[in-house]
């Protein structure tokens, strides 16, 4: 049995993927009033589940982000991952639709307008996660659920 290059690549895009997962989370619960206020600038929620929201995805983020670096149920994760990725990405389209110029609230490096930018950088993510996860359900169907190593041909 060997542990292939492309293996240990596609592992370390696991690992990226989870750190910026997990950091975004961490700036979101670091400072959730800041986050509050842009979800409620979205206009998107009704007040009263701007609460749950702001409460339940930063720490969906740091729990998918943080097993995703552990190599825990790193499909699940991808899967989750790609899924709000997607919805973030349907409501910044949504929100430029509306012409509102808002701070997106994505919780990253830097704050900027839903634009553009966002979208690609959403898009990217989405794009990242979804690969992934269809590197891992291959994977997991040649090799077994679990298994990093691959048979010498």
């Amino acid at each position: 049995m060997r542990i292939s290059g492309g293996i240990i690549g596609l592992r370390t895009l696991e690992v990226v993927l989870g750190g910026l997962f997990f950091y975004a989370g961490l700036q979101k619960v670091l400072h959730p009033y800041e986050f509050a206020e842009a979800v409620l600038a979205y206009r998107l929620l009704p007040e009263s589940l701007v609460g749950l929201a702001t409460a339940g995805l930063p720490w969906a983020e740091i729990a998918a982000g943080l097993c995703l670096v552990a190599g825990l149920k790193p499909r699940s994760c991808l899967l989750l991952l790609a899924g709000l990725v997607a919805a973030f990405l349907i409501v910044i389209l949504i929100t430029m639709a509306r012409g509102l110029k808002i701070d997106c609230g994505c919780g990253l490096f830097f704050q900027r307008q839903v634009g553009l930018a966002a979208v690609l950088e959403d898009a990217v993510l989405f794009i990242w996660a979804a690969g992934l996860y269809w590197w891992e359900l291959s994977r997991s169907e040649k090799c077994g659920p679990g298994s990093i190593a691959q048979t010498a041909p």
